[in-house]
């Protein structure tokens, strides 16, 4: 649990700096990781308004299994806010010019920090 922990905060902390990780990270702190989870969860939910309709299944499987890690390794008001800034970030219909590279950050992100198990 500790390395997906370990995890969970290099992903956000890429989130956080847009993906373009500096030489140095910026110092985690309580609201960095806020921001970094409603980041993560608008890029979740344009992503997958950008999916075909086969794909979303699958997809939402695996956003409520990493919204469960997020209760384990954080706590509920961190599931929370990934939740709603996933919700509005897929509420809304989408320009879909943006959508090739809104589904290859988002694969990029879960291949990378393994959010696929």
């Amino acid at each position: 649990m500790k390395i997906l922990g370990m995890a969970l905060s290099a992903l956000l902390v890429a989130s956080i700096s847009g993906g373009a990780m500096a030489q140095t990270s910026p110092p985690l702190t309580e609201q960095s990781l806020e921001r970094g989870l409603v980041n993560l969860g608008l890029m979740a939910g344009h992503a997958f308004q950008c999916m075909p309709e086969a794909e979303r299944p699958a997809a939402q499987s695996a956003l409520l299994a990493f919204n469960s890690i997020l209760i384990a390794q954080m706590g509920s008001n961190a599931a929370f806010r990934f939740a709603t800034s996933f919700g509005a970030g897929s509420s809304h219909e989408v320009d879909r010019a943006f959508c090739e590279r809104s589904l290859a950050d988002w694969r990029r992100h879960v291949q990378e920090h393994r959010l696929d198990r």
